[in-house]
Formats: C-alpha cells, sequence, structure tokens
C-alpha cells in the first residue's frame, strides 16, 4: 500500500532569474499486514492463526481464538477470500447470464448484481446471449464446466427447456427479470402485467381511448403477461380491444447492439403506415419508446401533441430524451443485488426456502404523455 506524500522543493531558474516551488509527491510503503504479523504479537503460530482466520474447525482455545480476532481487527487485517475459496476447493466465480449488456436496463441490473458478488468475495463472470436461445443454452453449458459456484440468469428460452437443463446442471441458480410457469426454484421478477396495466391505465386516465400496444415478438413470458396487464386495463374501462390496436416488429435480431432502439423505429414506421394514428402507445421497453419517439420526429409528428407515448423500465437515458419520457419504473438496481445475495446464501447453504419474489411496478410521469381530462368511467 502507498500513500502519497505532498512537499515543496525550492529551484532555482537562471532563465528567469527567480526561485520556483516544486511540488514533489513522495510514495512512502506501507507494510501490508500478513498473518505472520498477527501471529507475532498474539505469541502463537502462523498455522493457528490461519485457522482461526480461515474458520478453520480445527480446536483452538477460545481465549486464544478471540485474541487473534482482537488483534486481526485493531490492524486492520483483510483476509485474501479468493484464496481461502481457491484453498477449499470452491469456486469463487457466479456466472450472470442476460439477454443483452448494451441495454441500460440490463446493464443497470448487472452493475448491482456484480457490486453484491464482489462485495461478498465472489467475482462475476458475466455472459451476453444477445437473445439467442441457443447461445445462451451454450453459455450454461461452459459455466457448468469452469464449475462456477452458482448462476444468475435472465433466461430467453422456453420453460420446459430451460427448467430441463437446470434439473441437470445441480448447481445453485436463480432466475431473475423474467421466470415460467411451473419453475418452483429461487426466482425475483417484475410484475409486468401490473406494470402495463398501470401504464395503460395512466393513458385512459388522462384521457386517451385508442391505445396502441408496441412490441416485439410475444415470445417471452414477460411480454405476454404485458399484453394481458394492457387488455385487462382496456376492459376495465369498458374499451374494446382487438388485435387492430396491437403493432408488432420482426427485426431484433438485426444491428444487435441497438436491436432495440431500431425496433422502436420500425414500430414507428408500421404507425405511420395506419390510416390514423392513435391517441396513445404503450411500448414494452423504454429503448423502443425512444426509437419510436425519434422516428415519428422524422415524420413531424410531434410528441405528446400528435401523439402520446408510454415507456416502460425507467432506464436512466429515459427523462434525459425530449420529450422526457413517461415509463414504468422496474427496481433494476434492487432486483438485480436482491438476486445476488439471494444465489449467495444458496451457496453457502444457508438454510432458508424457496425464494420467489414479484418486485412491484409504479407510474413515473414525464411529459410524454398528454393530458387530456375526458371523462373516465369503468
Amino acid at each position: 500500500m502507498h500513500v502519497i506524500l505532498n512537499t515543496t522543493e525550492n529551484v532555482y531558474c537562471n532563465k528567469c532569474n527567480c526561485m520556483l516551488v516544486r511540488r514533489l509527491n513522495m510514495a512512502k510503503n506501507r507494510k501490508k499486514i500478513t498473518i505472520s504479523d498477527i501471529a507475532k504479537q498474539a505469541g502463537v503460530s502462523i498455522a493457528t492463526v490461519s485457522r482461526v482466520l480461515g474458520g478453520s474447525d480445527y480446536p483452538v482455545r477460545e481465549e486464544i481464538k478471540q485474541k487473534i480476532i482482537d488483534i486481526a481487527n485493531q490492524v486492520g487485517y483483510k483476509p485474501n477470500v479468493f484464496s481461502q475459496m481457491l484453498r477449499k476447493g470452491k469456486s469463487c466465480e457466479i456466472g450472470i447470464v442476460v439477454p443483452s449488456i448494451t441495454n441500460p436496463f440490463y446493464s443497470q441490473l448487472l452493475s448491482a448484481a456484480e457490486q453484491e458478488c464482489l462485495s461478498q468475495g465472489y467475482v462475476p463472470f458475466i455472459c451476453n446471449s444477445m437473445s439467442n436461445q441457443q447461445l445462451e443454452l451454450n453459455h450454461l453449458n461452459m459455466l457448468e464446466e469452469r464449475n462456477v459456484a452458482g448462476i444468475i440468469l435472465s433466461s430467453v428460452n422456453s420453460g420446459d427447456v430451460l427448467i430441463e437443463r437446470i434439473k441437470e446442471m445441480q448447481m445453485p441458480l436463480i432466475l431473475f427479470d423474467q421466470s415460467f410457469n411451473g419453475y418452483k426454484g429461487d426466482c425475483i421478477q417484475f410484475d409486468f402485467f401490473k406494470g402495463a396495466y398501470l401504464a395503460t391505465e395512466y393513458l385512459i386516465q388522462c384521457g386517451h381511448r385508442d391505445i396502441v400496444f408496441a412490441s416485439g415478438e410475444l415470445d417471452r413470458r414477460s411480454r405476454c403477461l404485458m399484453y394481458e396487464g394492457y387488455k385487462q386495463a382496456l376492459k376495465d374501462f369498458n374499451l374494446s380491444v382487438s388485435r387492430r390496436k396491437v403493432i408488432y416488429s420482426f427485426v431484433e435480431e438485426q444491428n444487435f447492439e441497438k436491436k432495440d432502439y431500431y425496433l422502436g423505429q420500425e414500430l414507428g414506421k408500421l404507425l405511420m403506415q395506419r390510416e390514423y394514428l392513435p391517441d396513445a402507445v404503450v411500448t414494452v421497453n423504454d429503448m423502443i419508446a425512444i426509437g419510436l419517439i425519434n422516428h415519428l420526429k422524422k415524420e413531424n409528428i410531434q410528441i405528446p401533441h400528435d401523439i402520446s407515448v408510454m415507456g416502460f423500465d425507467d432506464i436512466a437515458i429515459s427523462e434525459m430524451v425530449t420529450p422526457a419520457l413517461s415509463t414504468i419504473h422496474q427496481p433494476a438496481t434492487e432486483t438485480g443485488s436482491l438476486a445476488a445475495k439471494v444465489l449467495i446464501n444458496r451457496i453457502k447453504d444457508i438454510s432458508h426456502d424457496t425464494v420467489q419474489i414479484l418486485m412491484q411496478p409504479s407510474l413515473v410521469e414525464r411529459d410524454s404523455v398528454r393530458k387530456i381530462h375526458k371523462k373516465v368511467r369503468r
């Protein structure tokens, strides 16, 4: 460890004929505390200190054990957790598999999960499935071969395929972001149904009636749940539900790094092909909403005067675009951190029942929705 000390010295400059002050950085070495240092202070062997601080079951007298712990705390000793795990034959890696590392929503999830892993002495091994089912399975195979301690997974595979693969792997695993009917393992997911319901209900309360649902293919459970939430809100307010009010685009595999943004642009093109614009649009994520809005702007469509747009996720950029995006907040940071905590508890064999948590969404009102204020009746 180095401590930087700032000091100065006077230097005479022949050109200027004057005295200058030069600042110096002096590094003072501070010795790293080792178990050998603690052993000397405690008057015991290095092996005894190693057993106590390493959590060994080897019998050590209680007063000696407490003395070693007290000295370690006093001198600020920090054990090398990674080395301890390796000595015990345990992996210190946790695999994290997500559909995208470029979508800011998944970046937020990843960052929170990564920080929690590192804080508990585990190294995150991040895999990007690029929304490809086979690539996701390949990643799972690779992580199994690496013998990682556990896996955090946001899957794009169908339930039956994934559940069967998880059973074969026989290692700690938690699903986050998305789950499947019939899955009985650890899972932390969002209430997608409620989120889409809130978005649609808000548009209705603002006076909108002709509301379109804009999405990619409904090939994920999350999108299907959002579609059901959208339809239920329309039904609860006695508004018609029809396939005409749903638009899809099938370009998700192109331009992967910006795929959701480009998907939104394609959805904007589909809107412009209609005989008339709807009052409002509910989208399945913020990047799609931003892409859609930007295409409509190119067509001289004013947001929200001509059409209102709702996002979903509440990524950081959603409040930086113009107009600032009204959206549904998903607690991504909390979810990523919680998923890592639950998995690590499972790895450590801390006894607990299966954890299945449904994270709750909330409405974020900004500037992309116009308030018409028509009377609303359920």
